[in-house]
């Protein structure tokens, strides 16, 4: 059965946790990279080749490393692959492209029970625990214990933020800056002044609204120094796939000139 949230616990105890997008669909690399200590990983189903029902392979390798909160973000904010995202044990959904309080609103009714939402009910599922024993328990913690990220990546989102950030049961507001740069009309360039004004601006009013902000993603020690001198809590570094590329190409670019 889902269990308490490691990961919710450290950001209400005002933690800055650390993860990484998770894209290569390999229950093992996703093993590997919860054994070396990260707080949460981001199973990609956006970007990453995932088979829906593979997800709680994923989810237990997570969970193995008892320190590791395995959330899945869905392509698309729809009901049925929410709930097969959850049912699989996922202990929280990452929401792609919302641009308004009735998108983020739409997005956590379908990711909570009644009262706080309509996410369709069952107990006989990993996340329940197989059984129908302990329902009432089952239901507070999937209540309680599931966190709720939501992507800002559009002027629409920028522009709603003050609206968005009142919306309960959001606990995260991620700033994507690469979807961020295209709309600001300067593509691929997440450090560009307008770029990094406009997040940081939204930053402070997710702070404000005693919510917890991330963005960007992290390659190198000094730009998580820059997300968190930022005020953000919720820290990307990294991508699985361009951690293994960079880590063997430094190396092998190392062996070529040394022989």
């Amino acid at each position: 059965m889902l269990k308490i949230n490691k990961l919710k616990e450290k950001l209400n105890n005002g933690e800055v946790v650390i993860g990484t997008w998770n894209t290569l669909a390999s229950p093992l690399v996703t093993e590997v990279f919860a054994q070396a200590g990260l707080d949460f990983q981001i199973i990609d189903l956006e970007h990453g080749p995932f088979i829906l029902d593979q997800i709680h392979l994923h989810v237990s390798a997570c969970e193995n490393s008892n320190n590791c909160t395995p959330l899945v973000r869905i392509p698309s904010k729809s009901d049925w692959m929410a709930l097969q995202a959850l049912d699989q044990g996922a202990h929280g959904l990452v929401a792609p492209h919302v641009d308004s309080a009735k998108s983020a609103q739409n997005f956590v009714n379908m990711s909570k029970y009644h009262p706080e939402g309509y996410r369709g009910f069952t107990p006989f599922s990993k996340a329940g625990g197989f059984n129908n024993t302990s329902v009432p328990l089952y239901i507070e913690r999937a209540i309680n214990e599931t966190l709720n990220v939501v992507i800002i990546e559009s002027q629409d989102g920028l522009d709603n933020l003050d609206q968005i950030v009142l919306v309960d049961n959001v606990d995260v507001i991620y700033f994507g800056a690469y979807d961020l740069s295209q709309a600001l009309g300067c593509s691929g360039n997440v450090q560009h002044p307008d770029v990094v004004k406009a997040i940081q601006q939204g930053v402070e009013k997710v702070n404000h609204a005693g919510k917890y902000a991330g963005g960007f993603v992290a390659q190198s020690k000094s730009d998580i120094e820059q997300m968190i001198n930022m005020g953000m809590k919720f820290i990307t570094y990294e991508v699985d796939s361009s951690i293994l590329h960079t880590h063997t190409r430094n190396v092998v670019d190392w062996f070529e000139n040394e022989k």
